[in-house]
């Protein structure tokens, strides 16, 4: 088993939002320092970043809205430069097909490289990043290589994980003060950055693994 963590970029927050980049990153849950490859074996490429080209899902009616234009007008010039720093003449930007299909590519790339039967495919909530690249490969007919039964959730997992940890110490859970149970992730990136934001995500779910690991067998 091999996770993979996945974020995207968009110019909306409905399902059917354009994208402006995807970015995914290939992680160990049972790393002992850290959750995170370093570029050499297995994986001599653990993360994957591409820009998207927004006309071609303009012509092909993606949503665009003008909350989330302004929103990102107000963003800071490293965080829109990461989503759309390669949109040039010597590296342009590739049609949304195009881009899905590499990732999936790399997913069985990663898959091969660590040896692994199966793959978990996480993102950051239920409703948003997994129903948006559904509705992509919905609309060009691209089959999605990974079992439905292997989506995962950071938020989810980590919120509850923090709910269990809370109930077996006596503790009210409130989930404002739930991401004090773990270190913050400090890293260079720009938020907004797809690869900063998976390592992020990541960075929380896997000490949160730890922690949970660590509690007492009450079957025992």
């Amino acid at each position: 088993m091999i996770d993979i963590t996945f974020d995207l970029e968009t110019c909306s927050l409905r399902p059917t939002a354009a994208v402006m980049s995807i970015g995914a990153v290939a992680w160990n849950r049972n790393g002992e320092d850290t959750p995170f490859f370093d570029e050499r074996k297995p994986i001599a490429y653990p993360t994957f970043s591409a820009h998207v080209d927004l006309r071609g899902m303009f012509i092909d009616g993606f949503t665009f809205d003008a909350d989330t234009a302004k929103w990102w007008s107000e963003r800071s010039d490293e965080a829109k430069d990461a989503v759309l720093g390669d949109d040039n003449e010597g590296m342009p930007c590739s049609p949304i097909q195009a881009v899905v299909k590499d990732f999936f590519r790399w997913i069985d790339y990663v898959k091969k490289a660590c040896d692994a039967t199966e793959v978990n495919l996480w993102c950051q909530g239920t409703d948003f990043d997994m129903a948006i690249l559904r509705n992509i490969c919905y609309k060009y007919h691209i089959e999605i290589p990974i079992s439905h039964n292997n989506f995962r959730d950071h938020r989810t997992f980590y919120m509850e994980g923090a709910a269990h940890i809370c109930r077996l110490s006596g503790t009210a859970f409130m989930a404002e003060i739930a991401y004090d149970l773990v270190d913050a992730y400090e890293a260079l990136g720009a938020a907004h950055d797809p690869l900063y934001d998976c390592r992020k995500s990541i960075h929380s779910t896997w000490q949160m693994m730890k922690h949970l690991s660590c509690l007492p067998d009450h079957d025992s």
